[in-house]
């Protein structure tokens, strides 16, 4: 018995380049991050939930050809890591292996924290954010998740993975409320270590699991989504300025409130929208980024350093910066689109052709 293909729900990858595109208006614009401070981890929790659905997806269909004979626990543990590790790894340690060389802010110092996927751990113990490689706090925060997730998925009883997922949607807010009561001037902590971030890598991963046992299309779960539908814009109102006597507050339930309109989002882009939603989602421009949002969140703040230098050149160091702010941020948006791509064609793509080689 052979199993089923995984579907490629092509809506998500729209949600991906949305992810991407609210990190990079964060990161790029003082103007919208001074308006929407939590935009860009807004952008990030999305990719979580994204990563939660689709993993878990994975690892159940992963789960069912152990249960029937057809592969071993060890064969899909293999599997799952040496294709994530295809996937994920030679853009990476490509983006660390330029930025030690060229000696780009504190790479050097940090470099095997960044080498190990542990990035987000001095962050969240100093309460510091670090220069151009603060974004690889979620790609450590994602690796970690693929390292424990598949045993638990692939070992559980079947009764056993629905409590996981509830349990890990409950760990989240309960760590961030920690974090704020007893370490209040940390606000790294509750942000970038991986157990503030389980509820949205759950809730991804409940809505697999709903949908793997044919649970999507029931009543009570065509309620969740329009209810989850309906908080999506008090979900993004959370990424607005916040007055101080909130702070603690947002911090705790925003996330959790986005991890369940993001999981209503996702569950009903995977179904599919119709209408002008499911138009927009289909726009083919949207699709393309999408499949190529891993490179341009890996390499996007590296245009903060390469963009100067290059209007330096062209310029003969008469102007670092173009004249106006729209114009700027476009023009950093664009180079981190050419760096995804090159990275997509030269790298990433030709290594992804090995996964039928190492793990069929």
């Amino acid at each position: 018995m052979s199993r089923p293909p995984a579907a490629h729900h092509a809506q998500l990858d729209a949600l991906r380049a949305f992810a991407v595109g609210a990190v990079l208006l964060a990161h790029f614009s003082p103007t919208v991050h001074g308006l929407a401070p939590d935009l860009g981890f807004a952008g990030v929790r999305l990719f979580f939930v994204l990563s939660g659905f689709l993993i878990t997806g994975i690892l159940l269909r992963a789960r069912d050809a152990i249960r029937s004979g057809e592969s071993t626990l060890r064969a899909e543990t293999r599997r799952f890591l040496v294709r994530r590790a295809l996937r994920i790894l030679p853009a990476f340690y490509l983006l660390l292996l330029a930025n030690a060389l060229l000696d780009i802010g504190s790479t050097r110092a940090d470099l095997w924290w960044h080498a190990l996927y542990l990035s987000n751990i001095p962050m969240g113990l100093d309460g510091r954010w670090r220069d151009l490689l603060t974004h690889l706090w979620s790609l450590a925060v994602e690796q970690q998740f693929y390292l424990v997730w598949p045993w638990l998925v692939l070992g559980l009883s079947r009764v056993s993975v629905p409590a996981l997922l509830v349990g890990a949607c409950a760990i989240g807010p309960l760590f961030r409320l920690g974090c704020v009561m007893l370490a209040p001037e940390n606000t790294v902590a509750p942000v970038v270590l991986t157990p503030a971030c389980l509820d949205h890598l759950a809730a991804g991963g409940l809505v697999a699991w709903l949908g793997h046992h044919g649970a999507t299309a029931g009543p009570a779960r065509a309620l969740a989504r329009k209810i989850g539908l309906a908080c999506l814009p008090l979900a993004l109102a959370c990424t607005l300025v916040a007055p101080p006597p909130w702070q603690g507050f947002l911090t705790v339930v925003g996330p959790a409130l986005q991890a369940f309109a993001f999981a209503a989002l996702v569950e009903s882009a995977a179904i599919g929208f119709a209408g002008p939603a499911g138009a927009l989602l289909s726009w083919r421009p949207l699709l393309r980024l999408g499949s190529i949002s891993y490179g341009i969140y890996l390499f996007h703040n590296n245009a903060h350093w390469i963009g100067p230098r290059i209007l330096r050149q062209l310029t003969r160091y008469e102007m670092a910066y173009l004249p106006s702010e729209s114009l700027h941020v476009a023009y950093l948006v664009v180079l981190s689109i050419l760096a995804a791509a090159a990275s997509w064609w030269f790298v990433e793509r030709p290594i992804l052709r090995l996964k039928s080689r190492f793990a069929p």
